[in-house]
Parts: structure tokens; C-alpha cells; sequence
């Protein structure tokens, strides 16, 4: 009887260590800094279980442009096999919170709520992290303009580093290579589903050189809490995610939004904060997430 116990016990804690413990995730929308940046988690699951975050973070920049960062799953609900492309790269047992509507719905309140602006005098400007499609997609851009009505404006920029320039608009599981679905394929995860728009491929504007090393800044953008300063993040040679990705740093703040979460990262200032694209931006997590 004593050794059954003992195999009994021996079984339940074997269990208990190997069973994945579950992502304690933040979901809905979190301050970064009040008044001035804001995050809306869009969440994906794993059949039932929260799996992950892909964040979209809204900065609050001069009159009244608004800077966005990140789009989230875009229309990713029930599962299926030919209606969006998270199912194609990831398989069957996912599904999102979606609509992207439901993403922008949550936008859109910080912009007219929080910051108190009007929608048809907004600027819009979106900063892509790297050319995933849990990071820039159609149906998230879409929404802005066809289920809110903020203005397509001829200064409205979706602003990319070259290096992601083709895989994000290519339209094409994989951008057409093989094989596919496959994560050694360096086009992995590119949106083409739904297929983009050309009144909004004709929004990216690309930025910085082929070359630029770790840090480098490509852009600078003013804001109510300082000047944002979009960087270089890591070469995929070097241990990053895409040749593209960018970060958001702000040295007023001494914050970092890495463009990336689960690779290496350039060096951070001291004393400086770091949060990312997925998971908490409050507390720890677990959850996974590039």
C-alpha cells in the first residue's frame, strides 16, 4: 500500500512540473504613461487558454497626429481554413478575439476619450515593429476608415523599415517561397489575408538603409511626453527576429518598446525599462511570442 502511495504521489507531482503553466496575461487596454501612451492587447488562445498578446500602442503625438504602434491579430475569430492567415501559419487550435474591429474600437476610444480628439481631424501615422502579421495587416488599417470614418488623408504614412518593406504587402502566403507554412522560411507570418488594399500599400513609406547597425535611429517623431526615437533593432545574422524590426525609445521616459519579444535584443541603457509587442507591459508573464 505504501509503495502505491508513493508511485501515486511520484505520478501527480511528475504531472504538476510538466504540465505548461498557463500565461498570467493582461487583456482590455493599459496605461504606459497617463495621458500620453496607452496599450490595447489583442489576444489570441490556444483552444480555450489564453496563449498571447500582440500589443498595439497608441502615443499621443503633437496637435493632433496619433502615433500607433503595433495592429494585432486583425480578423482572426473562429477557426478556418481560408478566411485569415493566423490559422494557415499557426494551424487549427487558435483563434483570436477579434474582429480587428474590436481592436480599433478599443483605439479609437483612447484617441477621442482620453486624448479628446475629434476623428475627422486626426492624423493618423502607424509604425510597423516587423512585417508579421500579427503586427501590420489590411483589415486592422481598414478599420480605422471603414468602421470609424477617421479620414484617409494624403498625409497618413504606415512607416516601415526597408528591409520589411516587401514581405509586409507581398499578398502571398510566404511571399510565393517554399515551403510553406514553415518558420525557417524567411517570409514566415507575412499578412496576405485578407489581401491589402492598394489605397493603403500606397501608405508605406519605408525607412532607413539595408545596413543599419543595432541602435542606429532611423526616425524621430515629437510627442506630449518627449521625442520618440524609432531604432534599428537586431539583424537576423546578429540573433534577431526579421531584418526589419524596429524599437520605440524614448529617453524622457527611459523606455524601450522592443518590436520583438522573444529574441535577442541591442543593449539598453541603464536604468532604462524595457516592455514589447506581446505579453504584459504590467507584471510577468510567460506567454510566448517573436
Amino acid at each position: 500500500m505504501k509503495v502505491f502511495s508513493f508511485l501515486f504521489i511520484g505520478l501527480i507531482v511528475f504531472i504538476s512540473c510538466n504540465k505548461r503553466e498557463l500565461p498570467q496575461l493582461n487583456d482590455g487596454t493599459e496605461t504606459v504613461e497617463s495621458g500620453a501612451v496607452y496599450v490595447v492587447h489583442s489576444m489570441i488562445y490556444v483552444e480555450d487558454d489564453p496563449w498571447t498578446t500582440s500589443n498595439i500602442y497608441v502615443i499621443k503625438g503633437t496637435g493632433d497626429t496619433i502615433w500607433v504602434y503595433g495592429s494585432g491579430y486583425g480578423d482572426f475569430v473562429d477557426v478556418c481554413n481560408d478566411c485569415n492567415d493566423n490559422n494557415y501559419y499557426l494551424g487549427k487550435k487558435f483563434h483570436g478575439t477579434g474582429p480587428a474591429t474590436e481592436d480599433v474600437k478599443a483605439v479609437d476610444s483612447i484617441i477621442t476619450n482620453i486624448f479628446g480628439l475629434q476623428r475627422d481631424s486626426v492624423l493618423l501615422q502607424f509604425i510597423v515593429p516587423h512585417y508579421h502579421n500579427d503586427h501590420i495587416n489590411n483589415e486592422f488599417i481598414d478599420a480605422f476608415h471603414s468602421a470609424f470614418a477617421y479620414p484617409l488623408r494624403s498625409d497618413e504614412k504606415i512607416w516601415i523599415h526597408i528591409n520589411d518593406a516587401y514581405g509586409a504587402i507581398c499578398n502571398e502566403p510566404c511571399c510565393g517561397t517554399e515551403p510553406c507554412p514553415d518558420k525557417k522560411n524567411k517570409y514566415y507570418g507575412v499578412p496576405y489575408l485578407p489581401s491589402w488594399e492598394k489605397k493603403y500599400t500606397d501608405l508605406f513609406t519605408n525607412m532607413g538603409e539595408a545596413d543599419d547597425p543595432c541602435n542606429k535611429i532611423i526616425k524621430t517623431f515629437t510627442s506630449v511626453s518627449g521625442n520618440w526615437h524609432i531604432t534599428k533593432a537586431l539583424a537576423v545574422a546578429d540573433g534577431g527576429h526579421t531584418d526589419g524590426t524596429v524599437n520605440l525609445e524614448n529617453e524622457k521616459l527611459q523606455l524601450r518598446i522592443a518590436g520583438t519579444k522573444s529574441k535577442k535584443q541591442c543593449p539598453l541603457p541603464e536604468g532604462w525599462r524595457m516592455i514589447s509587442v506581446h505579453g504584459n507591459v504590467t507584471g510577468d508573464d510567460n506567454s510566448p511570442g517573436e
